[in-house]
């Protein structure tokens, strides 16, 4: 798929940004990285340096292609900005874990309503378990996933 902007270069970077208003529509753009690097897209400039060798490391989990990625949230708990990449099957079953877990996560179309009771559910659930719930969850599964 080419870059939506250049037109020439193919697009490796998927943004996708969903917004706190319960109005406003997800923004979805396929762009090669140069076009990426130099728009204006929100968090766009504020990527780490070490966006590049994520995506080239792979999958965070099991070394797969490049399909998701973001800024890793069990760092974020931290106030460290590091890039987390996945591939498509662990991306998919971290998002099922996580939405099992917490109804409506990353579900761009929620009311506002919606987003302020999945908020306080996040709150009072205490996150940072869930999230080392998820690391362990993920680590069992690829290794499931990986053995004959």
């Amino acid at each position: 798929m080419l870059c939506e902007k250049c037109q020439i270069r193919e697009a490796t970077v998927h943004y996708t940004a969903c917004t706190i208003s319960a109005v406003a529509e997800s923004k979805h753009i396929d762009l090669c990285q140069e076009c990426f690097e130099a728009s204006d897209l929100e968090g766009a400039r504020d990527l780490p340096t070490d966006f590049q060798a994520s995506l080239q490391a792979g999958c965070r989990y099991c070394g797969g292609e490049f399909y998701a990625g973001g800024f890793d949230p069990v760092a974020l708990l931290g106030n460290v900005r590091k890039m987390s990449v996945m591939c498509k099957p662990c991306a998919e079953e971290h998002t099922r874990f996580l939405r099992l877990k917490l109804p409506g996560f990353g579900d761009c179309n929620l009311t506002k309503e919606q987003r302020a009771l999945m908020m306080a559910n996040i709150k009072a659930c205490g996150f940072p378990a869930i999230l080392a719930e998820l690391e362990e969850h993920m680590k069992k599964w690829v290794a499931k996933r990986k053995s004959p």
